[in-house]
């Protein structure tokens, strides 16, 4: 069976390689073999470690094999210490095998009753399953499954620093990831994803977007952010926790307007000095960033919200005839969707009004946007708007987000509280959990941000730490480099040696390349979308037409004029 094959190439490759701290090396005889097999005949046959892996040297597949089995000898290494702690550990790994052994000599049981079939057959197909010959070598199997979660356990925990902020072996969390604390207020909207110019919404629709406006401009009696999320978002998951989206990297899949979106805002718009200075880290390629330059920050103003509103039930002229044949297109409410809400690159509200800037205590001036009064949050944090969605129906949604970044990846310390203070996998409570240098007083981090409980914050912790640990696809290679490095392993064979880690610095380099290449695509298919994004818009029903809508002001309704459309 192949895990025989696997636990004789283990011992062959022990011969390869030298351990500090190996209690039991494998070494070859004076013939130079490293195991030896007696035939049907009775002659014997011996192979060295080189008869055993000299086929695999030279392929791709072969040599991952090599690592795997050298990950094998370093955790078996690790776990077999004689110290009385290790020792412990292992005969509980040992028992925890043993017990996994018995549930499937009990499946097994259940098995032939069940299919009225022999226990010992059964038995077979559940080891060959395992693919291992006998109960001996499936609790080996289950003994290494164990030791490999222990070591790699361990391994996070002895490096969660590293992990988060970089360190020998390799670039951290923070800086490989870049994650931003997000949080967002969703209205969703009945208009089709791909309808750029000709968007059609229901009156209700239009009456929550400007109740979500409203609300957020006036900050009635203290209102936050959060608490508008919580009553009005169509997003019912983030909307039970205030909105809040939790931790979007780059490794997560928003759509391009959420993500690119806010990723261009910082990158091109953002003029908040440590931003501009950290922008390069997000890494929008040249081309996007021309594109942008060129389209600019979208701007929706105040009033758009209120007219919205207003118009919001016209459908017919004021002597209640239906007007251009009744076409949708031409209801007031969808011309002023169409021209200020329905855009897929990210905007900014703006105070403007027909009379001149509404004086309300959600519009501030910002510094990101070089002095520019826009609506934000309460904390004075601009609140971004784009039109985005997944498809339609039940498996999907269209609508318009109101975004605000709680804690960006750009900027290091926020309040008193750094990034990785931030993003602790610590509770509060806790001897470990940041605090406050004066006072003493836990701080305001991603653990404990909205949350009271102690259940909650295990769950936000966990959250990171899965964040955190899951980053690197590698997490294998940069134990294995720590745990050769740790247990002073050394190649005996040097060629064996360079082609594992040339293996290992290959695969990384794939898979860089590979998300290279997954982000591009990403940000030319964007790039792509709003250009006929911006080609469709030049087809855009004139604002004036829906306010001429009733009366007919100005006759733009005639034959002829401005919204008249043909019989």
């Amino acid at each position: 069976m192949n895990r025989t094959k696997l636990t004789i190439a283990t011992l062959a490759l022990v011969s390869l390689v030298s351990l500090s701290a190996c209690s039991n090396p494998v070494t070859e005889n004076t013939d130079g073999l490293v195991v030896t097999i007696t035939g049907e005949n009775g002659e014997t046959f011996g192979y060295s470690a080189d008869d055993l892996f000299g086929q695999y040297r030279g392929n791709q597949t072969g040599v991952a094999k090599f690592v795997e089995a050298i990950t094998e000898v370093v955790i078996r290494n690790e776990i077999n210490q004689e110290d009385a702690a290790t020792t412990a550990l292992r005969n509980e790994i040992l028992g925890k095998a043993e017990n996994r052994v018995d549930g499937v000599k009990e499946q097994a049981r259940s098995n032939a009753d069940a299919n009225n079939t022999n226990y010992n057959d059964e038995l077979d197909t559940l080891l060959n399953s395992y693919d291992v010959e006998d109960l001996e070598e499936l609790k080996d199997y289950f003994a290494y499954q164990l030791m490999q979660e222990e070591v790699e356990d361990r391994f996070y925990d002895n490096n969660k620093e590293g992990f988060l902020v970089g360190d020998d072996f390799g670039p951290g969390y923070l800086e490989e990831r870049l994650p931003y604390h997000v949080k967002h207020i969703l209205v969703k909207v009945s208009a089709a994803g791909g309808d750029l110019y000709n968007g059609r919404i229901t009156s209700g629709e239009a009456r929550k977007l400007y109740s979500v406006a409203r609300r957020l401009a006036n900050q009635f009696n203290g209102e936050t952010f959060g608490e508008v999320a919580r009553e009005m978002s169509e997003d019912t998951g983030s909307a039970a926790n205030f909105g809040d989206l939790g931790i979007m990297s780059k490794a997560t899949s928003f759509v391009n307007e959420f993500k690119l979106g806010l990723y261009a805002f910082d990158a091109i718009f953002n003029q908040n000095q440590e931003v501009t200075a950290n922008a390069d880290k997000l890494e929008v390629p040249e081309d996007a960033v021309t594109f942008f330059e060129d389209l600019g920050l979208g701007t929706i103003p105040f009033y758009a919200f209120e007219e919205l509103n207003r118009l919001a039930d016209i459908t017919k002229d004021e002597n209640g005839d239906p007007v251009n044949n009744n076409d949708p297109l031409y209801y007031p409410r969808n011309v002023l969707f169409n021209k200020f809400f329905n855009r897929h690159n990210v905007s900014v509200i703006t105070p403007e009004g027909f009379e001149g800037d509404y004086d309300l205590p959600g519009f501030n001036e910002v510094d990101e946007l070089d002095g520019e009064t826009v609506l934000t949050d309460e904390q004075g944090r601009v609140i971004l708007a784009v039109r985005a969605g997944t498809g339609s129906g039940e498996g999907g949604y269209q609508g318009i987000h109101f975004i605000v970044v709680e804690r960006s990846a750009l900027i290091d310390t926020v309040n008193g509280v750094n990034l990785q203070d931030y993003y602790t996998t610590e509770i509060p409570g806790t001897a470990n959990y940041p605090k406050d240098a004066e006072t003493g007083e836990d701080l305001v981090t991603f653990v404990n941000y909205k949350v009271t409980t102690t259940a909650n914050y295990k769950e936000r912790a966990e959250t990171v730490n899965s964040e955190i640990r899951n980053f690197d696809t590698h997490f294998n290679f940069r134990m294995l480099e720590s745990l050769i490095d740790s247990q002073a392993v050394t190649f005996v064979d040097e060629e064996l040696e360079n082609a594992v880690l040339n293996y290992m610095t290959v695969t990384r380099e794939s898979a860089q390349f590979d998300a290279d290449l997954q982000a591009a695509n990403n940000w030319n298919t964007f790039i792509e979308f709003l250009s006929y994004q911006e080609f469709q818009r030049a087809r855009l029903v004139d604002e004036d037409c829906a306010y001429a809508y009733s009366t007919n002001a100005n006759g733009l309704f005639n034959e002829g004029g401005l919204c008249y459309v043909a019989q």
